[in-house]
């Protein structure tokens, strides 16, 4: 008996029938789980893409409302909007997100970022853990705000290379800004051992490193939001101004005009005797009666010297009426003249050095002048204003056409006020243009031909208020000027500052230059 079954045991030990069955049974297990995991795996990877993508779209949505002072106070709403809008397999069981403000790359709350997670139970995962499968998902976008710019310093050229330059031991310390649209690697440049504090130096191409070097000015580089703020404006052209003037040191009469009351009035009396020496009141028989006229006139000439009030003349006329020697008969003929002067005004003339709107060929100050308020058209030739002489002009601007050019250089006494817009207006410039051109100083048209003969170089007692654009022409700055009432802006082709250029102020106190040279936009990154 137990041989058999030994011999059974041995046997059933040969026997090799069975074994793909047993291996798939012992197999069974791990196929049927391993297919389990990579159902919920696909499932958990489709979650985390879903949600990954809604919390993306969440903090750059939240960013972007933050960039924008409108709708900063919202940014949480609008993150919360844009996750809600991109879910949708894991819409029913993901939790609401956690939106809120983080530091970045140094800033201080410049970025939003996003938190979510979503929970639920699979069939398989949940049947070997017994717990419900959880996924998250982070993002975080930084933002930068838009950002204006203004400046004092603005070079419209748009590749020169050193379209704006400041040289020799020139000083600019007034913090107002710099700007130069120039793509140019160089197109703010440095050359000798000047002393500059602008405040912001902006270039649509490079900034030379001696200002990175030497400065702690702000410099923003390869900007695309630079521009010629004064490009869309032509210069005025006022019916006054298109009269054809020359200048002079001399002056001219004008006239005057006086409305003119005049009395005449004519008194008789009689006189017997050889002579008029001699004669002895007498009665007359046939006596001439006394007479009174009285004339008006309205806008009368008169002289240049006239005064407003009375004047009076008398005259007095002898005449032999009858008689002989002793008896000779004298009639005496009193005439009295009163004349009234009023409303007396003078019109035209100038005084010496007093200039009018108008036309020129060119201005050369050869004595001391005074520019009445208007439009000075400069036709070809230049202001040249050179010598020891006291130069004033308020409310004036100066039109520069076919090469024209400024010069302002010695020991002048200079104040210049450019003309503001209710001056322009009074001399037919419609409203909406006189109010962009309001501030202007000199303004050169720009089909005019470009010319380097722009020169300033005043000193302490040159006080230039208002807006120089030279958008065909570079011009040199080489001295000192001041700013009393309204704020110094260059605007030109190029710009050079040279020489003892000392600038330390380009606007009043308590006032800054508010002309935009350039926008940049928002911007936002999505960095998580």
């Amino acid at each position: 008996m137990i041989g058999k079954i030994r011999r059974k045991i041995i046997g059933m030990a040969g026997c090799n029938s069975g074994n793909a069955t047993l291996l798939v049974a012992l197999g069974a297990p791990v196929l049927i789980g391993g297919a389990g995991i990579g159902v919920d795996l696909a499932q958990w990877y489709m979650w985390k893409r879903e949600l990954q993508f809604a919390v993306d779209q969440a903090a750059v949505a939240g960013a972007w409302a933050m960039a924008i002072d409108d709708t900063q106070n919202v940014y949480v709403t609008r993150a919360q909007q844009e996750f809600e809008a991109n879910l949708s397999a894991t819409e029913d069981f993901s939790a609401a997100p956690v939106v809120q403000l983080a530091n970045y790359a140094g800033g201080v709350a410049n970025s939003v970022v996003v938190t979510a997670s979503a929970s639920r139970e699979l069939p398989f995962s949940s049947f070997i853990t017994g717990s419900a499968a959880s996924i998250t998902a982070y993002a975080q976008a930084s933002f930068d705000a838009g950002t204006t710019f203004t400046s004092c310093l603005i070079a419209i050229d748009d590749d020169e290379d050193g379209a704006i330059t400041i040289g020799g031991n020139a000083s600019l310390t007034a913090g107002c800004g710099m700007a130069a649209l120039s793509t140019d690697a160089n197109s703010v440049r440095a050359n000798g051992n000047p002393t500059v504090s602008a405040g912001w130096i902006l270039s649509a191409g490079g900034v030379d490193d001696w200002f990175k070097n030497n400065t702690d000015d702000t410099i923003l580089e390869n900007l695309s939001g630079l521009f010629d703020p004064f490009e869309n404006l032509s210069p005025p052209n006022p019916v006054e101004s298109q009269v054809n003037r020359e200048y002079s040191c001399s002056s001219t009469s004008g006239t005057t005009t006086a409305n003119v009351s005049t009395t005449s009035t004519m008194t008789y009396a009689y006189f017997r005797g050889s002579n008029t020496n001699n004669a002895t009141y007498y009665t007359y028989g046939a006596p001439k009666q006394n007479s009174t006229s009285t004339s008006n006139a309205t806008g009368q000439i008169v002289s240049n010297n006239t005064q407003e009030g009375t004047t009076s003349s008398t005259s007095v006329a002898w005449t032999h009426v009858s008689g002989n020697g002793q008896n000779r008969i004298w009639e005496r003929r009193s005439t009295t003249i009163n004349t009234t002067y009023s409303n007396v005004a003078t019109t035209g003339g100038t005084d010496a050095g007093s200039v009018l709107p108008g036309t020129y060929s060119d201005i050369f100050i050869r004595c001391d002048s005074s520019f009445a308020p208007g439009v000075y058209i400069i036709d070809g030739g230049g202001v040249d204003i050179t010598s020891q002489h006291e130069v004033t002009g308020n409310n004036i601007m100066f039109v520069l056409k076919n090469g024209a050019y400024m010069k302002i250089r010695g020991g002048s006494r200079i104040s210049l006020t450019a003309i503001q817009a209710s001056d322009l207006i009074a001399r037919g410039v419609p409203a909406e243009q006189a109010s962009k051109l309001a501030g202007m100083l000199v303004f050169e048209d720009r089909e005019s031909e470009g010319t380097s003969k722009n020169d300033i170089n005043g000193n302490a007692q040159t006080v230039l208020n208002g807006t120089l654009y030279f958008p065909s022409s570079n011009v040199t700055f080489s001295g000192t000027a001041r700013v009393t009432s309204q704020c110094l802006m260059i605007a030109a082709n190029t710009i050079t500052l040279q020489g003892t250029t000392d600038m330390s102020t380009f606007c009043p106190a308590n006032s800054q230059e508010d002309t935009i040279v350039g926008n940049i936009g928002a911007r936002v990154r999505l960095v998580a």
